[in-house]
């Protein structure tokens, strides 16, 4: 079961890179692809622990904290960066080519961010719920076997 997570994880994470990459269009070098892919998603990768600390600071779980805190980040980092950096990039992409003036890409960057800090507000409340469940499966297969 949790390699079969792992790999759902890992999909998610090749469809995130994939999309920002075909976003950002032919006209950008590989390199400046690269260097926005890895940027963009260290930044939502620090948002969502940054997060998840803050929604899970009250329970105290143990030895499985680290297990759902992976799960859980590993999980949410793609989801964000699938519904953010694909527009943020062709956004940017715009930017760089000169389709877009800087006023209405700063005004795409600013909705992108408030989009993001909902889905993050929203995921804060979500969190310890998820690393209870987490916490609760993990409890009842040591208790099965």
């Amino acid at each position: 079961m949790i390699i079969f997570i792992y790999m759902c994880i890992l999909a998610l994470n090749i469809v995130a890179m994939f999309l920002t990459y075909h976003f950002l269009g032919k006209e950008m070098d590989k390199k400046t692809k690269g260097i926005f892919i890895i940027v963009g998603i260290a930044f939502i990768y620090m948002l969502v622990s940054f997060v998840y600390w803050i929604g899970t600071k009250d329970i105290e779980l143990g030895t499985s904290e680290n297990f759902g805190k992976n799960l859980i980040t590993f999980t949410f980092v793609p989801v964000n960066a699938i519904l953010i950096l694909p527009f943020l990039a062709n956004s940017y992409k715009n930017l760089k080519t000169g389709k877009l003036k800087v006023e209405p890409f700063r005004n795409r960057c600013i909705l992108l961010a408030i989009i993001l800090v909902i889905l993050l507000v929203m995921e804060a409340f979500y969190f310890k719920e998820i690393q209870t469940g987490i916490y609760n499966m993990l409890q009842n297969a040591k208790i099965s076997s």
